[in-house]
């Protein structure tokens, strides 16, 4: 057993153990906090000169040479933006339509492009204004369940002077685009793939005058997938025809790909002509469309002794006297068959040995809707 005056020997070291932990823990922390201060105070002093740099940056770019503040720079790019976004938006997803205007128009949306067209149009004695029938072709595998027409309609383009510009900074085009009333329309007809649906749309015109132009945009709303199509599309490239031979070549659209056989060729008076044979596996008859590309004399085929460099030359001087051409389809590429045709190249026959090209389809029919 441990007697009383041991007990109390050994607490009283362990409180002499622990008084100096404490104070070793004190002086510690005394010192830390000592450190901690002098970080804030140098902390406290790049602050306050960072805060100096910035406020100099900001008022040397808020002004101009012209006195104009920051803020009203801005507000003048915001506009010019605003102007360049309209102008895009006018051109390049808007389609055009013109009453008893033949043909259709192109209508790009995130899905692809449709193509759509103006049957006509009638007065509605019931609710006022006309009521406007299109027609819209849909060659892609996706059926639009429902969609919004958004966009403006008027009077036609006012008449420009040779060398004016169709932009916003035109006096004549902002005035027109005053003149404009727009409209949005939320279409539930299905538009199903690989035919044209016909539906209306009614419009508050006063009169046929401020209907000489209807441009809109098409915005799909729901859509779902009829079946897979089959491989890559590689869309618009370019195809490589070798004159005089054998097999056909693919030439890849965003319709889908189509053959082509060059069967013979003929040097006349204004070139070279070239019996094609198209093939159309797709349910439309294409009615206008033409091949633009390069044409020149056959490719070089290299020799068994030739190097690589020679024959690296030989190509590059062949691929300089290629020249561009652009020929339209002579007849209908109707569908579901090899359609016999012909184009025209402005070239000696020699040179017309090798065809880089891509098929143009520009105007296209689908077989009209049959009632069940």
């Amino acid at each position: 057993m441990i007697s009383t005056f041991s007990r109390i020997l050994i607490l009283t070291f362990v409180t002499l153990a622990m008084i100096g932990c404490d104070k070793d823990l004190q002086e510690r922390v005394d010192r830390l906090e000592a450190e901690l201060r002098a970080v804030r105070s140098d902390t406290r002093d790049e602050v306050a000169s960072l805060k100096s740099r910035v406020i100099e940056a900001e008022t040397s770019v808020g002004t101009s040479s012209d006195g104009r503040s920051f803020e009203e720079r801005i507000a003048d790019l915001e506009g010019a933006l605003g102007q360049v976004i309209a102008m895009r938006g006018a051109t390049n997803n808007m389609g055009y339509l013109r009453p008893n205007l033949q043909g259709h128009s192109p209508l790009l949306t995130d899905h692809g492009t449709f193509l759509v067209r103006m049957e006509g149009m009638d007065l509605n004695l019931t609710q006022g204004g006309f009521t406007v029938h299109l027609n819209i072709g849909n060659p892609h595998a996706v059926a639009v369940e429902q969609f919004t027409l958004s966009g403006d309609y008027g009077g036609g383009t006012p008449e420009l002077a040779e060398g004016e510009a169709y932009t916003l900074n035109n006096p004549k085009i902002r005035e027109w685009q005053e003149t404009l009333t727009p409209f949005e329309t939320r279409v539930t007809r299905t538009l199903e793939p690989f035919s044209w649906t016909p539906f209306d749309i009614e419009l508050p015109a006063e009169s046929r005058d401020q209907l000489e132009m209807i441009r809109f945009s098409m915005n799909i709303e729901n859509a779902r997938l009829k079946r897979q199509d089959s491989g890559s599309s590689g869309s618009n490239s370019f195809s490589h025809i070798r004159v005089g031979t054998e097999g056909a070549s693919v030439l890849r659209t965003d319709y889908g790909a189509f053959l082509i056989s060059v069967k013979d060729t003929e040097q006349t008076d204004l070139g070279t002509k070239l019996t094609l044979e198209i093939g159309n596996p797709y349910g439309f008859t294409i009615n206008q469309c033409r091949l633009v590309g390069d044409h020149g004399p056959a490719l070089p085929e290299r020799g068994e002794a030739e190097s690589a460099d020679a024959y690296n030359d030989r190509m590059r001087d062949w691929s300089a006297s290629l020249k561009p051409f652009e020929a339209m389809v002579s007849s209908k590429i109707s569908n579901f068959r090899w359609n016999r045709t012909t184009i025209l190249i402005p070239g000696e026959e020699d040179h017309v040995k090798f065809l880089r090209c891509q098929l143009r389809v520009e105007d296209v029919t689908l077989p009209a809707a049959t009632d069940r």
